[in-house]
């Protein structure tokens, strides 16, 4: 991740925890970390890279995805005012001492709480592709799969990695993303990909990719013995 930057922990309603008498000393956190050159009202790389090791946040762990989804991040490395003001407020934090002591918890989230996993998921989608991209660059996408899924679809990544690299060498459409994360439920359930139905309703990449397996790993099924009709 730093390459390239280098329980949803409260209820995600749109009403804050905090009262909004926190709202200084939160504005004071952002700006003690944005740069003087920086736009108005925005945090960016500079900044965001010497705040996340202030609470605690490595720069290449998943830590990050949840956290820029708790704050709407627009984009990597860059964080607004609004969206670190409302987010903190909405995780109950004021200050520095108190955004540590969440990061545990938020860390943990992402591994066991699949509502908080699948909201960051489906938000890194927009968050990593570049601006006025309509989807998002194959190595890109496999930088985030890598970090997403690094408690889940072990078995699997290395082919998917593989079939995309030397196989599919496209870019990443969002639909493609999306429906990757029922794929990587299904997969964890069925490693060898033996129930999966080539005819069904997954998306054509996923068909090529489950095919592209089986002949690796020589789980391709039988053919189906035509039925006599004599």
């Amino acid at each position: 991740m730093s390459r390239r930057f280098n329980r949803y922990f409260t209820s995600n309603n749109s009403s804050s925890t905090m009262p909004s008498s926190a709202d200084p000393a939160l504005r004071k956190v952002f700006d003690q970390f944005r740069e003087p050159g920086d736009p108005e009202d925005t945090m960016t790389v500079n900044g965001v890279m010497k705040f996340l090791p202030a609470i605690g946040v490595g720069l290449e762990e998943e830590t990050v995805l949840v956290l820029a989804e708790a704050l709407k991040a627009p984009t990597m490395g860059e964080f607004t005012r609004e969206g670190f003001v409302e987010g903190w407020k909405a995780l109950n934090c004021d200050t520095l001492e108190k955004m540590r002591a969440k990061v545990p918890t938020l860390r943990a989230s992402f591994t066991n709480d699949e509502t908080t996993f699948k909201k960051v998921y489906l938000f890194t989608y927009n968050f990593a592709r570049s601006p006025n991209q309509r989807s998002l660059q194959m190595d890109t996408a496999i930088e985030y799969w890598k970090l997403l899924f690094t408690h889940r679809f072990q078995k699997n990544l290395g082919d998917w990695i593989e079939f995309l690299e030397t196989e599919y060498k496209k870019s990443i459409a969002k639909d493609t993303w999306n429906c990757m994360y029922d794929f990587v439920q299904f997969a964890d359930k069925d490693p060898e990909l033996r129930s999966y139905d080539v005819d069904g309703a997954w998306p054509s990449i996923l068909d090529d990719f489950v095919q592209f397996s089986r002949r690796k790993n020589g789980t391709e099924p039988p053919p189906q013995e035509e039925m006599d009709t004599s």
